[in-house]
């Protein structure tokens, strides 16, 4: 008796976390395309409102190619890489703070290498960086977010790239526009 209980609860939780994974996983895949015809058809605004199309974000050696939302709390997140809004654009002057999931779109950054390229697509033009580093640093080191005197991109993600929950650091890549 007490086993089909349990087995019948398992079911249950099975069922329920196989739903919010398709429903996450259908979410991310709408935004995205939605996002990409945003892109594509120029409706990119150069001061972004929370959750507009901000570029793509594109690193050939790893083949990511994915949207970036403004705002970086969970909605955004969900969707795609989020901006920091306090943040530079792309190609200005400053440093540009773009986050994401390392178990969804920065799940290619563990493969990250100095030197690689960082793409950031708009239609005004793009933007590439050149990445100088990666470290870790603890959740509450927030000065890899401030402003740079020069063009400057910092990507964040949690780390490490294989903890189950939430993970207690968080992996920095910095790079620099290229010339």
């Amino acid at each position: 008796m007490a086993w089909k209980t349990i087995q019948g609860f398992l079911w249950i939780v099975g069922s329920l976390c196989l739903g919010y994974w398709t429903e996450m996983t259908l979410k991310a895949r709408w935004s995205q395309s939605q996002g990409a015809r945003d892109l594509e058809h120029s409706v990119v605004s150069t001061a972004p409102a929370l959750g507009d199309v901000v570029g793509r974000i594109e690193i050939p050696r790893l083949k990511l190619s994915t949207i970036v939302f403004e705002g970086a709390d969970d909605e955004e997140l969900q969707r795609g890489v989020g901006h920091l809004p306090a943040s530079a654009l792309p190609g200005n002057r400053g440093n540009m703070v773009l986050a994401a999931h390392r178990d969804t779109f920065f799940r290619p950054l563990r493969n990250i290498r100095v030197g690689d390229r960082v793409h950031i697509r708009q239609p005004r033009g793009d933007s590439v960086y050149i990445v100088k580093s990666a470290w870790i640093v603890d959740p509450d080191q927030v000065d890899v977010l401030k402003p740079t005197a020069k063009p400057a991109l910092t990507l964040i993600t949690c780390y490490p790239f294989r903890y189950i929950g939430p993970a207690p650091e968080r992996f920095v890549v910095r790079a620099v526009l290229a010339p």
